[in-house]
């Protein structure tokens, strides 16, 4: 097996906060800039086969899912993503946004901005949240400024097509 396949054989990745993830952008994050840092995190649902899997290292079935929830970081002002979360049948709700946010202030990256398509349960969360079309920011749990919310571009040209094929 090749040193980085052995390497990266150590890491635990079960569903939620992916901290050692985390720990490394928190290493890397002590060579980038605070500019550099600055952070845009985007999130979605995905379909997803109703398959079981087994999983030799832990001995652990997992399925079948109906969904996965991804989140994936990334830099406002240089080129870096990484994903931060995922689990399984699991909506974005609030404290889970804020819990996200705060790991990642917790590491050093400052969340400015979040992305998401404008799906049924997205919608109630933005709702939940307090963003409407004159309100397009919440507050942020750890620095209280400003976190601006924006639809998935692609997404809403998308829900356009449809809306005029359907007329």
């Amino acid at each position: 097996m090749s040193t980085l396949r052995t390497w990266a054989s150590t890491f635990t990745i079960q569903p939620g906060v992916l901290t050692n993830v985390l720990k490394l952008m928190k290493a890397k994050g002590d060579f980038l800039t605070e500019e550099e840092k600055l952070t845009v995190i985007s999130f979605d649902e995905t379909y997803i086969s109703h398959r079981i899997c087994y999983d030799k290292k832990f001995e652990k079935v997992y399925g079948p899912h109906r969904c996965v929830q991804t989140v994936v970081a990334r830099g406002l002002l240089s080129n870096w993503k990484q994903p931060i979360f995922y689990n399984y049948d699991t909506s974005m709700t609030k404290e889970l946004l804020n819990n996200i946010i705060q790991a990642l202030h917790e590491n050093g990256f400052n969340v400015i901005a979040i992305v998401s398509d404008m799906g049924s349960s997205n919608v109630g969360l933005w709702r939940d949240m307090g963003i409407s079309i004159t309100n397009t920011s919440f507050k942020h749990p750890m620095t209280n400024r400003n976190v601006h919310v924006f639809a998935d571009v692609p997404h809403m040209l998308k829900l356009a097509r449809n809306h005029f094929l359907d007329q």
